[in-house]
């Protein structure tokens, strides 16, 4: 039976095709917006998911009050990682990452600067998942005058990425290779080009003091099931260390944690190194891509009720000659299946071939790779079976009531039954469309006065946030 639908929703598409081929380019121009913004809410969730241990890695962040303000960095102390290391078991490990600032880099005749270069404590491989090409990470960055390269750094470098053991010049220090990883992927809150470490610096840069911030600190802790608790426990440590410094200045702080998953959605701090999103614009571009797999859907139930006439005959001799009501419902929805897998088909030519284009507006790194990806591989049949249902649910149950005695008289069918219905969904489609025109206009304008607003001083001198608070 399931054959027969097939081929007899085939053969109704191929004897309509100027009417098939208005619903594939409708239905394929919905799809396919639906997928560029299904494909930007995946990306902006995965960042950082790719730490195999991040569930349990926690960043550190500090609100500073102050006399007549507040606000947060996401940065602590130099001594703080240690600290709280030594003093609360829930602690396995800490990870403490130190800006070297613009490093200069010296081979011969070639010199080229770079600023995402950072000293950091040797667990660093054992908390975080960066992937290795050559180097052991245990062992990487134990010893002093050490440094693991990215590819990206070790070819612009060396031209290779087999170079452990050769040497690298930087800042009147000439630090040993170690290991070079891949680089750090673009869905990450955090990047940089190389790694040297910590015990690299002088002893009064490693240890720091507790009136010295700067210095982004991540703590490792499987064993936390109450974040809320250990935060408040980590006023112990203000407590004891850092008010002495603070108080007689009339400045307080606390120390909260942020789950590394939920920082790039999450976080609005200041001294973030690279753009944040906002969750915000996920729950927005969810919601405008059902949207257009709305009117997509409504678009296709428009044009089959439309020339219900035409079916109506059709459906009189189907069920005189012995077909059910639920066989009919799920021919028509079959046929809306199809032709909603052959717009599907169409629709990933097209974003495959603008995905370039989408990236460079947006300045994502979405691959072809991402197609093996289950959640997006469930968004896209999901995608299918919703626009093919939804499109094809409403002209199925309309066609499949027609009455044979009258339709076989030629009395066609009724015209009244479902008008109202009819034109309350051209109205909805055109008020979702125009809505939608009304908040992207709105979107336009608000960031065209954002770029063009006088901020009434000169960003360049004020970049940056200060990395020293006290001494």
């Amino acid at each position: 039976m399931f054959k027969n639908l097939i081929k007899t929703a085939f053969r109704t598409i191929k004897r309509e095709k100027g009417y098939s081929l208005i619903n594939v380019l409708g239905l394929t121009i919905g799809i396919s917006s639906g997928i560029f913004l299904l494909l930007y809410v995946l990306d902006e969730l995965s960042y950082d998911r790719y730490h195999h241990k991040g569930e349990d890695i926690y960043r550190v962040i500090t609100t500073i009050t102050e006399v007549d303000n507040e606000f947060t960095w996401v940065v602590a102390q130099i001594p703080f990682g240690p600290t709280v290391k030594e003093k609360y078991p829930e602690v396995e490990e800490y990870v403490r990452f130190i800006g070297m600032g613009k490093v200069l880099f010296k081979k011969d005749e070639l010199k080229f600067y770079d600023d995402e270069i950072y000293a950091t404590d040797s667990a660093v491989f054992d908390v975080f998942t960066y992937r290795f090409l050559t180097g052991n990470p245990k062992t990487a960055l134990y010893e002093p005058h050490t440094m693991v390269l990215t590819r990206e750094l070790a070819i612009r470098y060396f031209g290779d990425i087999d170079v452990l053991g050769k040497t690298v010049e930087t800042q009147g220090q000439v630090y040993k290779v170690t290991g070079v990883i891949e680089n750090v992927p673009k869905n990450s809150h955090f990047t940089f080009n190389g790694l040297v470490s910590v015990n690299s610096l002088s002893e009064e840069r490693r240890t720091g003091n507790w009136g010295n911030f700067g210095v982004f600190t991540y703590l490792y802790t499987p064993n936390l099931s109450d974040p809320a608790h250990f935060e408040a426990k980590l006023s112990g440590i203000y407590d004891e260390y850092c008010a002495p410094i603070f108080n007689q200045y009339g400045v307080n702080f606390k120390y909260k944690l942020q789950q590394l998953p939920d920082i790039h959605l999450h976080s609005h701090y200041d001294g973030d190194t690279d753009a944040r999103g906002d969750i915000k614009y996920v729950y927005i571009f969810s919601v405008v891509a059902l949207f257009m797999l709305i009117i997509a859907s409504i678009n296709y139930m428009n044009l089959a009720t439309a020339r219900s006439a035409k079916r109506s005959r059709e459906v009189g001799i189907r069920k005189v000659m012995g077909s059910h009501r639920i066989q009919l419902i799920g021919q028509f929805i079959l046929e809306s299946l199809v032709l909603t897998v052959c717009s599907f088909l169409l629709s990933m030519v097209l974003v495959l071939a603008l995905l370039p284009f989408f990236n460079d507006l947006l300045e994502k790194s979405i691959t072809m790779a991402w197609l093996g990806n289950p959640m997006l591989i469930f968004g896209l049949l999901g995608i299918v079976v919703f626009v093919g249902v939804l499109g094809g649910s409403y002209p199925a149950f309309y066609l499949s009531s027609f009455q044979p005695t009258r339709v076989l008289k030629g009395k066609g069918a009724s015209r009244g039954g479902n008008a109202f219905l009819r034109k309350g969904l051209v109205i909805l489609q055109f008020s979702i469309s125009i809505t939608m025109i009304v908040c992207t206009w709105l979107v336009y304008d608000q960031l065209q006065f954002m770029r063009q607003k006088d901020l009434g001083f000169d960003k360049s001198i004020c970049s940056g946030f200060p990395c020293l608070l006290m001494r």
